[in-house]
């Protein structure tokens, strides 16, 4: 089956509501997923940071899809969402979508680090959207690494909550990023976690018992990854 990924800029915005309704929806808790009107002003905006990509079959059908957030700060891009359409998972599309983002990203903004959310199974279970040890393993596969920091997802609209227990797992790392042979620069995890809650809390609250933890897993220099 041929697979083609496409920009969302080259996309009528028909086919973004529908990836958001059709695939979007269906795979993320409404705690997890930004608003749908949010999203959409998002992808329109010239000047913002948010891109996506759909991938559609070779009959036109929209199969599944990725959203990156891009922190120019900090040179990280943030995987936000990658999801196959429900019924057709299970069939290699994920990997195919991820190696095509992954790929793009590298080519548009050159990041130090493209991350991304993960449910840790020791925590999470499948309750409709995904059973979260097939979709460890799944980026364990891909060769994602994890961040070992106490991670959790921001709030991400007003009067939401926060999604703990996950992983912060690596999907590349540039040479740039590198120390040794495991570790990578701490201070692009530093800057990516502060502009991350910032932008979804307003502001960094130090004293924050959570906040602290995560900011105190990454004072050092460089910080190593661990096989998931």
């Amino acid at each position: 089956m041929e697979l083609d990924v496409r920009d969302s800029g080259d996309l009528p915005a028909s086919k973004i509501e529908e990836f958001y309704d059709s695939v979007l929806a269906p795979s993320f808790a409404d705690s997890e997923l930004i608003p749908r009107a949010e999203f959409l002003a998002d992808l329109n905006d010239p000047g913002g940071d948010t891109v996506a990509s759909v991938a559609f079959d070779d009959a036109g059908e929209i199969l599944g899809g990725a959203v990156g957030q891009w922190f120019p700060q900090s040179r990280v891009m943030l995987t936000a969402y990658l999801a196959i359409r429900p019924g057709r998972r299970g069939g290699g599309i994920g990997g195919r979508i991820l190696r095509a983002v992954l790929a793009d990203w590298q080519r548009r903004v050159d990041p130090l680090l493209i991350v991304g959310e993960v449910e840790d199974p020791r925590h999470h279970t499948d309750i409709g959207f995904g059973d979260p040890e097939r979709r460890l393993k799944f980026y364990a596969a891909a060769g994602a690494k994890i961040i070992p920091v106490p991670y959790f997802q921001p709030a991400i609209q007003a009067g939401g909550e926060r999604v703990p227990h996950l992983f912060l797992m690596t999907f590349a790392v540039s040479d740039e990023c590198r120390r040794g042979e495991r570790g990578i620069d701490a201070s692009p995890v530093r800057a990516f976690l502060e502009a991350n809650l910032a932008g979804n809390e307003g502001s960094v609250d130090r004293d924050d018992p959570a906040t602290a933890a995560l900011f105190d897993a990454v004072t050092g220099a460089a910080v190593e990854l661990v096989d998931p």
